[in-house]
């Protein structure tokens, strides 16, 4: 499996469905978030 990259950039929506599909795929997705805001990405769609 790949590791999703998170950016700044990344749009919410987009990324919670990518990782709800890669989840249904192997049970467990992987992300790399580098800088603050990348990391603030990640939460924000976690927290949902």
């Amino acid at each position: 499996m790949d590791v999703l990259k998170v950016s700044s950039l990344s749009k919410s929506r987009a990324l919670a469905g990518t990782i709800a599909s890669v989840v249904r795929e192997n049970g467990h997705a992987e992300l790399q978030a580098i800088g603050a805001a990348a990391v603030n990405q990640v939460i924000k769609i976690v927290k949902c």
